[in-house]
Formats: C-alpha cells, structure tokens, sequence
C-alpha cells in the first residue's frame, strides 16, 4: 500500500512538474511577443498543458473514460445537477444583496444583445470549467488517490491542489529576468504569498472546502453531478459579478477576500453548514 501510495503522490507530482515547466518555456518564448503580462501568460500556458496532459495521465495510471465516470454522458445527471447548484449558491448572492455588499448595476441595459450573449458566454464557459477542472481534480487526480488511500486524505490533497491552482497568476515577481526557469520562481511566490496575513488566505480556504465538497459529490453521486454543480456555481457567480457592483465600505468585506469578491470567509462558513447538515442527514439515515 505504501508504494502504490507513494507511486499515487509520484505520478500526480510528475504531472503537475511537467505542467509547470512547459508553461514556463511558453511563457518565456512569447514573452513581450503577445501584450499580456508575463504572469498572465505563465498562468494560462500552465493550464493549458495541464489540459493537453489529462488524457495521458490518466493512461498512464491505467484509467479510461469508464472508470472516471465521463461515459456515457449522464444528461439526467447533468439536469438534475443544476438546479441544485444554482440553489446552493443562492443563499450567498440573496445575503450579497440584502447586507447591500453588492447592489444592481442600473448601467446594465437588459434590451442590449450584449448582456443576453455574456449570458450564453457564461453558461459555456461554466460548462467547460467544469469539465475540465472536475475531470482533471476530481476525475483524474481524486481516482488515482483513493485508489491506495482513504477519503479524507485523498479529498484533502485534491482539495489544496484545486484550490492552489486559482492562484498561479496572484502574484509576480518585479524586476526579474524572465528565463525559461522563470515560471517556477513565480508559483512559488504566488503559493507563499497565500500565508500573508494580507493575501488570499480566506479564499484558499474557501476553495478547499469547496475542493472537499466535490470530493464528497464525486464519491456519492459521480463525476457529472460534480461537473453540472460546479458549472452552475461559475455561471451563477459571473452573471451575478456582471450585474452588480461592490460597495467598497460595506462592513461585511471582512467576510469576503479580495480575490475575486465572492470566495472568502462567508463562503467557507456556508460549506462548513452544509457539511454539518449532509453530515447529520446521514447520522439519521442510518439508524
């Protein structure tokens, strides 16, 4: 068990090296070639090996699209899913508005094509994150882990590595020579800046938790429930960004990180309550 563990935590680790190093050769070759910032570049080149190696990571851990749970393609599932996501999320954005932290943007003109064409750009961008996010986290990465590991350990390591990844492009490193070794230098001060009393600690937690969650998902109902809630949050969140603006010096900030305005504290503490309310339903169930 402690080779096939330690076999687990090598592969994952290869991958996740490999990823990062081909982002980073990238991110030096068109660097001052393309007008992003070189850590947008870094960040976005990262993903996108981690994408184009999902297939040949889960070959070389003897996966199929079967044993992830992705064929066939689960539409009931799928429907049933969605819903249930916009409902959890719901009660986050009533609070947002009702504690006036975020109010109706009046600059918003709902006759105009453009705000019904970000609609449909955000539940197919919702759609792809969850495909792509829960087929490598919680497809991929969780089913080699719990293959030699128990739950807890396994949804933990997904679960700093789902959250970690949100942020690659947090923090630059200025006045640095850009190499092709570069984009180590850079991860390594965006994961390090996380333990800053000033950074986004608050939202790190928060996408742990919510990295568990999925976690728990995926053990109980399967991968596609996980994708189809996880689309719904993302196309819930940016819509409701999209027409709405901050009240900067609103007293409940505290409760949300300055990341992204969403994830924070007050996210946290709602996936704490549903773990505590799954976790008495099941107490219940089963006496």
């Amino acid at each position: 068990m402690i080779r096939a563990t330690a076999t687990a935590l090598g592969l994952i680790a290869g991958y996740l090296f490999t990823a990062t190093t081909l982002g980073s050769v990238l991110a030096w070759v068109l660097d001052g070639v393309l007008e992003f910032e070189y850590i947008k570049i870094l960040s976005r080149g990262i993903l996108l090996f981690a994408a184009l190696g999902l297939i040949p990571l889960w070959r070389i851990a003897g996966l199929n699209a079967a044993d992830l749970e992705l064929r066939p393609i689960n539409f009931s599932q799928l429907l049933k899913a969605y819903p249930l996501g916009l409902a959890v999320v719901a009660p986050l954005i009533l609070f947002f508005m009702v504690s006036g932290f975020r109010v109706i943007d009046d600059r918003v003109d709902y006759s105009d094509a453009d705000i019904w064409l970000f609609v449909l750009t955000a539940l197919v961008s919702g759609l792809l994150v969850g495909v792509f996010e829960e087929t490598l986290f919680r497809g991929v990465l969780f089913t080699v882990l719990r293959r030699t590991l128990g739950f807890m350990f396994s949804a933990s390591v997904v679960g700093v590595l789902y959250s970690a990844v949100h942020f690659l492009d947090a923090q630059a490193i200025e006045n640095i020579s850009i190499r092709w070794y570069s984009g180590y230098a850079h991860v390594w001060a965006a994961f390090s800046g996380l333990a800053s009393p000033a950074g986004y600690w608050d939202a790190f937690v928060a996408l742990f938790l919510l990295g568990v969650f999925f976690c728990w998902i995926r053990e109980r109902a399967g991968l596609w429930w996980c994708i189809s809630l996880h689309a719904a949050w993302v196309f819930a969140i940016r819509l409701f960004k999209e027409v709405t603006v901050r009240d900067i010096y609103n007293p409940y900030e505290v409760l949300v990180s300055s990341y992204d305005n969403f994830v924070g504290l007050l996210v946290a503490f709602w996936l704490l309550f549903i773990f505590v309310v799954l976790w008495l339903a099941r107490r219940v169930n089963s006496t």
